[in-house]
C-alpha cells in the first residue's frame, strides 16, 4: 500500500466528513441518534480502499450508533480456579505458572488465563463448526468459564505453535453488553480431532450490570474508522496479497493491557468507550476509538 498517498487522502476526507456531519447535526437533530454515511462518501471509500488492495468481505456500517461509555469490572482468577482445571495436587513451577494432574496453568495479573491440559479434552465427533461450538460451550461451563453476555464471534483454522504441531481451530467467544462487543475481554479456546488443546480466557464481570457514563454521543462512521486505521493495518499486515477484512462493528473497547502507564495488576475495574473493531480474515483485531 502507498501509506504516504493514504494519508493525504484522510486528512482531505475527515475535513470533508467532519463539515458534512456538523450540518447534518445542526439541521437535523434526530440523526444524533442513528446518523448515517452518504451514498457518496461510502463509494468513494471503497475506490480508495480497491486501490490501496484492501479487500472487504464484510458491508461497511451504513448507520453510525449513538453509544456512551461503560464502566466494566474484571473477573480475578483464584487458587479455586487453579483446583478446578489442575485438580487437588498442584504446585508453583514459576511466577505465575502452576501445573498438575491436569496440566499447566498460567495466570498473568490475576486477570489473564491460559490453560493447556495434559492431554486433549472433549474430542469433537467431526470438526463440523456447529460441533466444535457445542464441544467447548460445555467444557466452558463445567470449568466455570461460561460467563455473563458470552457469544462465539468467529472461528478460525491456523499454527498455533505454542500449542499444538497441527493445525488448530480457534474459537473466539467474546462478552457483550445490549448486544455489543466488549474488548479486550475474551475466551479463547483451541481444538483439532483429539480434543481442547487450550483455553485462554480475559473475562469482565456480567457486563449486563454495567453502568452506562456520560451522555451517548454519535460516533464517527465506520469508513472513516477503518481509513483512520489503515496506517497501523500496514504496518501489522505482512505479505504481498490483499488485506482482507472480515469484521467491521460497533462496540465499547478498554485497552487493559496496552495502557504503558497502567499497572494492570491492580486494575478491577474500568471505563469501556465507544469504538469500532475492525477484524481481518486471519483473525488480527484492531480497535478505533469512535469519538
Amino acid at each position: 500500500m502507498d501509506w504516504t498517498k493514504a494519508k493525504t487522502i484522510l486528512i482531505v476526507a475527515f475535513l470533508i466528513t467532519n463539515l458534512l456531519l456538523v450540518a447534518a447535526l445542526v439541521t437535523d437533530p434526530t440523526r444524533q441518534q442513528a446518523a448515517g454515511v452518504t451514498e457518496a462518501y461510502l463509494q468513494q471509500t471503497l475506490a480508495f480502499l480497491e486501490d490501496e488492495n484492501v479487500v472487504l468481505e464484510t458491508p461497511l456500517p451504513r448507520q453510525t450508533p449513538s453509544l456512551s461509555a461503560i464502566t466494566v469490572t474484571y473477573r480475578f482468577f483464584e487458587n479455586s480456579m487453579i483446583t478446578r482445571l489442575l485438580g487437588d495436587n498442584w504446585e508453583q513451577i514459576a511466577p505465575h505458572t502452576y501445573q498438575g494432574t491436569g496440566g499447566r496453568v498460567t495466570i498473568t495479573n490475576d486477570k489473564l488465563l491460559a490453560w493447556q491440559p495434559a492431554e486433549p479434552l472433549s474430542p469433537p465427533a467431526d470438526l463440523r463448526e456447529e460441533t466444535l461450538e457445542t464441544v467447548s460451550q460445555a467444557l466452558l461451563e463445567n470449568y466455570d468459564l461460561s460467563t455473563g453476555g458470552l457469544t462465539l464471534s468467529q472461528i478460525y483454522l491456523g499454527m498455533v505453535p505454542e500449542y499444538d504441531a497441527e493445525p488448530l481451530h480457534k474459537l473466539v467467544y467474546e462478552q457483550t453488553y445490549q448486544g455489543r462487543f466488549v474488548g479486550e475481554s475474551y475466551v479463547h479456546v483451541y481444538m483439532n480431532q483429539r480434543g481442547v488443546v487450550a483455553v485462554e480466557a480475559l473475562l469482565l464481570e456480567d457486563p449486563a450490570a454495567s453502568d452506562q457514563t456520560g451522555t451517548p454521543r454519535v460516533m464517527i462512521s465506520a469508513p472513516e474508522a477503518l481509513l483512520r486505521k489503515l496506517d497501523e493495518i500496514g504496518r501489522v499486515h505482512r505479505g504481498d496479497g490483499p488485506v482482507v477484512v472480515s469484521r467491521v462493528e460497533a462496540g465499547y473497547y478498554f485497552a487493559l493491557t496496552q495502557d504503558p502507564f497502567t499497572q494492570w495488576e491492580s486494575v478491577a475495574s474500568g471505563t469501556a468507550v465507544p469504538a469500532w473493531k475492525i477484524v481481518l480474515k486471519n483473525g488480527t483485531t484492531f480497535y478505533q476509538e469512535a469519538f
